[in-house]
């Protein structure tokens, strides 16, 4: 048989609705991604049993460590499962186009995530299965030219080779990634024209240490802690008006909106909304690094106001449930 190459493989998503265990009607949806470096490994423990000898006895397994990196170029119809996933809260309305509001809560119970290896795989092994997923972290990032890009670090239970798929009929949703030039940036309630680059990032502090005797190496539980929303923008240093947020301790938030069409959620009209509601900067300064012009990294951390928990995405695209 040949070999496999990536752009005959396929990446699905499932929700869980028991930890670690297949969904009784499991229902998939194909992912679009540029990469999926999720995969299991298992390190072996030396035996230091004496035997007469200098060799070694035969060594025993540990634990299980299911993890890796989703890369995606980021679009609205596509990737509304994970960032519910890696947000935790979700909000819908709408009977067609629909509005999806997720917010920082309690993250869903988990998803199966698999790869179809192509039909170059015979047997068992074509289908690789990843059971009791959750999303560690995750990135966005807008260039100045180019695709928006996300980064969805996921940690699981358990792996599980198969010669059939979980879904042989997947959802596809289809998929129309973002361009930087379909961005657009509020500071502080305020078109800002001088940013350059934006980085965002949030940590579900996940605890992936919990494996329990009796388990066969495999993750009991993955339970989150605190969600800390942090990120930069770099921006033309222009004026000081990001410098003295930053030396004032003055509250300030982004909104970054990503948008085609009318953006109200009809087919070619999809969009994203960004909205870090509250953060305050990091005191830095541009430098003087050389004889060009200068620019500002502007670091910051997003917190908790009132109902505000620091970080809501809009979604608008015409699928009707994340």
């Amino acid at each position: 048989m040949p070999q496999p190459s990536g752009t005959n493989c396929v990446v699905a998503i499932f929700d869980e609705t028991t930890y670690a265990t297949d969904p009784g009607a499991p229902d998939g949806q194909m992912l679009y991604v540029v990469s999926s470096g999720v995969r299991p490994q298992q390190n072996l423990q030396d035996s230091n049993t004496l035997t007469g000898a200098r060799a070694r006895a035969r060594p025993t397994r540990g634990n299980i460590d299911v993890s890796g990196s989703i890369e995606v170029e980021l679009s609205a119809e596509n990737h509304g499962k994970l960032l519910k996933h890696a947000m935790g809260q979700v909000n819908t309305t709408g009977a067609g186009p629909y509005t999806h509001v997720l917010t920082l809560g309690a993250l869903p119970v988990g998803m199966a995530i698999e790869h179809d290896y192509s039909s170059a795989i015979s047997g068992a092994g074509r289908y690789e299965k990843f059971n009791g997923c959750r999303v560690s972290s995750f990135s966005v990032s807008i260039p100045t030219e180019g695709a928006v890009t996300a980064s969805f670090d996921i940690r699981g239970a358990k792996s599980t080779l198969g010669a059939t798929a979980l879904d042989g009929t997947l959802t596809d949703t289809g998929h129309t990634p973002f361009s930087s030039f379909q961005a657009s940036i509020l500071e502080g309630g305020i078109p800002i024209a001088t940013v350059t680059a934006v980085e965002l990032q949030v940590n579900n502090d996940l605890d992936d240490s919990v494996f329990a005797i009796g388990g066969q190496g495999t993750r009991r539980a993955l339970p989150e802690g605190f969600a800390s929303v942090t990120g930069q923008i770099t921006a033309l240093f222009e004026d000081a008006s990001l410098l003295n947020k930053a030396l004032n301790d003055t509250a300030s938030s982004l909104k970054l909106t990503l948008s085609r069409g009318t953006g109200v959620g009809t087919a070619g009209n999809e969009s994203i909304e960004i909205e870090v509601q509250n953060l305050v900067y990091e005191l830095t300064g541009p430098g003087v690094p050389g004889p060009r012009g200068l620019q500002l990294q502007m670091p910051f951390r997003a917190y908790r106001l009132g109902g505000d928990n620091g970080l809501k995405v809009t979604i608008k695209n015409a699928i009707a449930t994340l």
